[in-house]
């Protein structure tokens, strides 16, 4: 009965120290979610989450990671804001980078693949609503078609300020399956279209179609001066940032409860 009792109480010990471990934590997360940092000051952990097309309801989603309700994406916007995070753009990042910008400890970057027409009719309300900026990536070819955006909504929500209009490529190829030339070329001439219709632009940012790259790809195109997106469900870190190899992961149709169990994970995972 005795070791039972001692046992007891070193559980209990350990519980207690946990416990106030934890709250300090969560009061010194608190009292420092306003802090902001240049890249050469402190470490930031800083997601870029990757949407495909926002849908009125459940009942339109086929596959988890390419629809995402509208009443969820608003509930893990809401819930990111209310966990502190502040939402930026690439050209922010960039600065950020170049050490010319603080960041909020918290920040993030909201992007979205392909032009659905989703994002315009179920996205863009909930963005100017909680003043949120994104990105999209658009496949030109597919621009002006059935189920995409047209030129127009897509120069309306560019024009509002919140919105970036970037490179998905002309066809949506499988970039492993192109040589370098053609590489090159596919997002060159894509982003040839973009600003012919939605003027130029300051800085040029690509997504590869389904996550497939070369390296050789990536020089070259970094070489032409491209920011790049890679899809493999990984955290952006401040001490590595690489602004050819930008992390990018999926909040699915996830509560903003999972999505943090899901940063806290990638974060340590990856680190």
């Amino acid at each position: 009965m005795q070791n039972k009792g001692k046992i007891l109480h070193v559980l209990i010990a350990v519980l207690s120290i946990f416990i106030v471990s934890l709250i300090g934590i969560i009061i010194y997360d608190r009292t420092t979610v306003n802090n902001k940092y240049k890249i050469s000051e402190r470490q930031l952990n800083i997601p870029i989450f990757v949407y495909h097309n926002i849908v009125k309801d459940s009942s339109e989603v086929v596959y988890d990671y390419m629809q995402t309700p509208r009443d969820i994406f608003e509930k893990q916007i809401k819930g990111l804001r209310t966990l502190g995070y502040n939402f930026i753009t690439y050209e922010e990042l960039v600065k950020y980078k170049n050490n010319e910008l603080e960041l909020n400890k918290k920040s993030c970057i909201v992007t979205f693949d392909d032009g659905y027409q989703g994002i315009y009719e179920n996205a863009y309300p909930i963005a100017k609503k909680y003043n949120i900026p994104f990105t999209v990536f658009v496949i030109t070819d597919t621009m002006e078609k059935e189920g995409s955006l047209t030129w127009d909504e897509a120069k309306t929500m560019q024009d509002s300020g919140l919105v970036t209009i970037a490179s998905h490529s002309t066809d949506h190829p499988e970039f492993t399956s192109l040589t370098v030339e053609q590489a090159v070329n596919n997002v060159n001439n894509s982003y040839k279209i973009i600003e012919e219709s939605l003027g130029e632009k300051s800085i040029k940012i690509f997504t590869y179609p389904y996550g497939l790259y070369t390296e050789e790809e990536i020089v070259a195109l970094e070489k032409e001066g491209y920011i790049q997106n890679l899809t493999d469900n990984r955290i952006n870190k401040s001490k590595n940032l690489d602004l050819s190899r930008l992390h990018r992961c999926y909040p699915l149709n996830d509560s903003i409860f999972k999505m943090t169990l899901k940063l806290i994970y990638r974060t340590i995972r990856y680190n």
